[in-house]
């Protein structure tokens, strides 16, 4: 690991800045946090303020990494399709 994974790891970000590194709404993030998903840190008094470390950004995406995308939707299997009438073969 170079200086500048760990100066990312020991940084904290807003919730603003961790959904611009990982490129999705701020609202995605907060759902991600509410969710349990993506681990923060509540600073200040009362519900305080999120943040939200780059080990927790790297945890949460090498979790993420390891989700199988499938090209094909579920349930939609060539049997079940109705066939097309309007093109003829």
């Amino acid at each position: 690991m170079n200086s500048n994974e760990q100066d990312r790891k020991s940084d904290l970000y807003t919730v603003k800045q961790a959904a611009s590194y990982l490129q999705v709404s701020v609202a995605t993030v907060y759902t991600l946090v509410s969710s349990g998903k993506l681990g923060c840190h509540r600073v200040g008094s009362g519900r305080g303020v999120i943040r939200i470390s780059g080990e927790q950004l790297s945890s949460f995406l090498e979790g993420a990494a390891q989700v199988e995308v499938r090209a094909v939707f579920p349930g939609a299997s060539r049997r079940n399709r109705k066939p097309l009438k309007h093109i003829k073969v």
